[in-house]
């Protein structure tokens, strides 16, 4: 063979070796968001923190809500629910805002440190009326010394001054991903309570993931005012969860909570 025959097989030989082009970087993955009040986007929808607690006692929270429409159906008699909870499942608050120069606004009381998170609940205009809510929160801090609460065990029943909650199944677990009616019995003096309306239903429920903190709402199903509750439940995830009650009797509001866990 020739000098240049070698060298020409040289580099044919190197040539076919060389490393073989990089293939194109993937396309980056589009983050996925739940409407669950853990972030503070869903759906085209953004919650604007503009003004939040930084310090114990009263305090007024206000939000503006960019997206398509600004628009809200009026859901259990309001166009918006707004909740704050602490991190370790206390402090649960229900507010009702109002639209004050652009942004929804509520009075709150914030007793204790902690890490917290308000919730907003609303459903657009044009949307089903069946179709689930959205929900967006942003998070929120009191500094200072802490008194931590556990989450109590799952029980039987719970009582708001003269009024008993009963579960009607007990303690029983519920199954994930499984539709199922979570019924209440209200009691005064161990017989059913004559229940008054509360935002458009005898009672109103709030379920959390104790995990994550992540809020699912549980709709009512028909019930009359004798103290008997029923709600819709279809739980995505095993685990602990803590639902708050909420109820009207005697012209009070009432407020119980249950833990229940679903494997």
């Amino acid at each position: 063979m020739t000098l240049a025959g070698f060298v020409g097989a040289a580099y044919l030989f190197f040539d076919s070796q060389a490393p073989a082009a990089a293939p194109p970087a993937p396309a980056p993955s589009v983050v996925a968001y739940n409407s669950d009040g853990l972030s503070d986007i869903y759906d085209g929808f953004q919650v604007e923190p503009l003004s939040l607690p930084t310090g114990r006692g009263p305090a007024m929270i206000k939000l503006k809500v960019n997206g398509p429409t600004t628009d809200f159906q009026i859901v259990h008699t309001e166009p918006m629910h707004m909740y704050v909870l602490r991190d370790d499942l206390s402090g649960y608050q229900h507010l009702h805002p109002t639209l004050v120069d652009g942004a929804w606004t509520a009075p709150v009381t914030i007793t204790d440190g902690g890490a917290y998170r308000v919730y907003i609940e609303f459903t657009p205009a044009g949307r089903p009326a069946t179709a689930d809510p959205t929900v967006l929160g942003v998070p929120f801090v009191i500094p200072g010394d802490t008194s931590m609460i556990p989450v109590p065990a799952p029980s039987a029943s719970a009582t708001s001054g003269e009024y008993t909650v009963r579960r009607l199944d007990g303690t029983a677990d519920l199954t994930s991903g499984t539709q199922t009616a979570l019924q209440f019995q209200v009691l005064r003096d161990g017989r059913p309570a004559e229940l008054e309306p509360y935002l458009g239903a005898f009672a109103h429920l709030s379920n959390f993931e104790v995990r994550t903190q992540a809020l699912m709402h549980l709709h009512p199903l028909p019930s009359d005012a004798t103290g008997l509750l029923s709600f819709h439940a279809a739980f995505a995830e095993r685990g602990d969860k803590r639902l708050f009650l909420q109820f009207r009797a005697g012209g009070e509001l009432h407020e119980v909570a249950f833990t229940v866990f679903s494997t």
